[in-house]
């Protein structure tokens, strides 16, 4: 589920609900991004009924690629066991997501704060899926993650000084990492669109996510997206009518 492939600085939930609430600036550096988004998806996940319940899982802000976890998460890649985190992920059974920095360097040198938000965003996601008991299906799930990246960044456009041109480099940055287990490059894009609150078609649940893996949408942004491989020329100059909170966007509702 790793979206990009030093061991420092755990932000602990209890430690972050006491935190006074502030984001980065565009000026911000990597760590700063990521200690700051971490902060802020905790911050709105205890403003939402649904999922004030659950305890949010831990970021592990910087850990190296080849840091073992024995006795954590495995997983296993063509027959070969693995017990190195490798990139930015979420372990369910540690209920942590370990932040690989080094790795994340070029996105953010291309992308800017927003995409970090977003990396960390998506790995919330997986919690939600993991939290409501939701079966894992590629792509689904990983495009289901990527538009509730979007409905968790939505919550406060505002307070991270996102506007809509990041919305953009958000897509695109999706886009470029585009696969067959994660979605098309359109579809992550689209994804992340509808997560904001800006598609008029569907929202981040399951059945939404299935139309959108198969193709089965009508909105002219998406076949825009799949015609121009780009993000680009997509008009954005609209309010986040749609957007719902974190919950509602998965499960329905408000």
């Amino acid at each position: 589920m790793s979206l990009a492939q030093k061991a420092f600085g755990a932000i602990s939930a209890l430690g972050l609900l006491t935190a006074t609430a502030q984001y980065p600036v565009k000026s911000a550096s990597l760590n700063q991004s990521v200690e700051a988004f971490g902060n802020y998806v905790i911050y709105h996940w205890q403003k939402d009924p649904k999922l004030k319940n659950f305890n949010p899982p831990q970021i592990i802000t910087n850990v190296k690629s080849d840091t073992k976890v024995l006795g954590g998460c495995v997983s296993n890649h063509g027959g070969r066991i693995a017990t190195d985190v490798g990139g930015t992920s979420y372990c369910p059974r540690v209920n942590t997501i370990y932040v690989v920095q080094e790795q994340l360097e070029p996105f953010f040198k291309h992308f800017g704060p927003a995409a970090i938000a977003y990396v960390i965003a998506h790995e919330y996601a997986h919690y939600l899926q993991t939290a409501f008991e939701m079966e894992y299906v590629q792509p689904v799930s990983e495009l289901q993650a990527d538009c509730l990246s979007g409905a968790i960044l939505g919550q406060g456009a505002n307070e991270l000084e996102i506007t809509k041109r990041d919305i953009i480099s958000m897509a695109q940055a999706a886009y470029t990492i585009g696969s067959k287990s994660h979605g098309t490059g359109a579809q992550r894009a689209y994804a992340v669109y509808a997560g904001f609150g800006l598609s008029e078609e569907i929202s981040c649940s399951t059945a939404d996510m299935n139309k959108l893996s198969a193709n089965q949408i009508n909105d002219p942004v998406f076949k825009e997206l799949a015609s121009q491989r780009s993000a680009n020329s997509v008009d954005l100059n609209k309010p986040q009518t749609h957007l719902k909170s974190i919950s509602g966007s998965l499960l329905g509702g408000v």
